[in-house]
């Protein structure tokens, strides 16, 4: 007996319809466009932040001179023994930098990258911010595309620029959907195991080298901050506690710029603003956007400043710490750190095509992530 004929479509275009490509075709995306240098709008005149390198290096070479200038005034040597660094009733931590601590620092340290590149991207498709909802053409604060055209028409395909496939995730042109993708599944990611650092801080003890507990802390942070720009590093304590402006810089970056990324995150979600009443209109999208682009620039000003520390007051010995866990003068923390860093080189330079080669499976990977309850 012959199987029964196929059902013919209702639809006759359905039968030249063919399975769509796993991959974001090239040649069938909107053609590249270059954005411009990122400026900023201070009143009405539009500052170029290239600027901020020449004059950040002109004010770091006048600050290391005045620094060195102050600490031969017997009142501020007087200030320096008084306040050292770190208040010595601060208490102190035993147990060094175990084992989960490293762990979760790297993870930390991959899922926050990952997930900025792709926030840039997401920024890329609209690179404008704004501190008012209504998103009038030229009340925008911050942006890397030029002035929005009178006189025609203007959408978000126009205005979505280009970026390096090394930058963004994956770098085309109005790409804002796998942008998403990788923010929301790194951003779950962060912070799912921010949660879990949190808990193991407070379970272990390891808070106290985190959070200030003597108002002491201030003036030794001024005094760390002079030590640190006056070229004469203070006694390195990490192992037990951080110095004070360690300790400040970390409270901040771990307990008020964290949550403030999170919050930010989701109240840029229509669903969730529309809910929290008045707090959904104090803080709607655009501010949202603004202050979670601002927590982005305080994450990579720490991290700049921690890694150059760390390779400027001891690399051998800070490498050891943080990622061997040992206290003394051997290779082990460079044996971990490189090839930890090569690994996260090769996912870096494999990110961006590897979402266009698999566009589909991240989206499915993404929606199977966000999905679970």
């Amino acid at each position: 007996m012959s199987a029964p004929p196929a059902p013919i479509p209702h639809d006759p275009l359905a039968t030249k319809l063919s399975t769509a490509d796993d991959r974001v075709r090239l040649s069938h995306w909107l053609p590249p466009q270059e954005g411009t240098v990122p400026r900023i709008r201070v009143g009405r005149r539009w500052i170029n932040i290239l600027w901020v390198l020449p004059l950040g290096f002109t004010l770091g070479v006048i600050a290391v001179a005045v620094a060195q200038g102050l600490r031969e005034l017997p009142a501020v040597q007087d200030f320096l023994v008084r306040y050292p660094g770190a208040p010595p009733t601060a208490p102190t931590v035993t147990a060094g930098f175990p084992a989960w601590l490293r762990i979760q620092h790297f993870l930390n340290f991959l899922f926050m990258a990952v997930s900025i590149r792709a926030g840039i991207q997401v920024l890329a498709d609209h690179p404008r911010l704004y501190w008012k909802r209504d998103c009038t053409p030229g009340t925008e604060w911050f942006r890397f595309q030029k002035a929005v055209p009178t006189g025609r028409v203007w959408t978000a395909k126009d205005d979505s620029v280009t970026l390096p496939g090394w930058l963004g995730i994956p770098g085309t042109r109005h790409s804002i959907g796998l942008a998403r993708w990788w923010h929301y599944s790194f951003g779950l990611l962060w912070i799912v195991n921010g949660v879990v650092v949190y808990a193991l801080l407070f379970w272990s003890g390891q808070w106290v080298r985190l959070v200030p507990t003597t108002w002491e802390v201030f003036p030794n942070a001024a005094s760390t901050a002079l030590q640190y720009l006056s070229l004469t590093f203070p006694v390195e304590e990490s192992w037990t506690r951080y110095n004070s402006l360690q300790q400040i810089a970390y409270f901040i970056t771990v307990f008020v710029a964290a949550p403030v990324s999170i919050v930010t995150g989701f109240m840029q979600g229509p669903a969730i603003s529309n809910k929290l009443g008045w707090f959904g209109r104090m803080l709607d999208r655009q501010r949202a956007r603004s202050i979670h682009f601002l927590a982005m620039w305080w994450f990579l000003l720490f991290i700049l400043v921690h890694v150059t520390l760390v390779f400027i007051t001891g690399a051998r010995a800070n490498l050891n710490m943080m990622f061997a866990g040992v206290r003394d003068t051997s290779w082990s923390g460079f044996a971990i750190f490189i090839p930890a860093m090569a690994l996260f080189a090769v996912a870096w330079w494999l990110a961006s095509p590897f979402t266009i080669r698999y566009a589909r499976l991240v989206h499915k990977i993404g929606e199977a992530q966000v999905s679970i309850r």
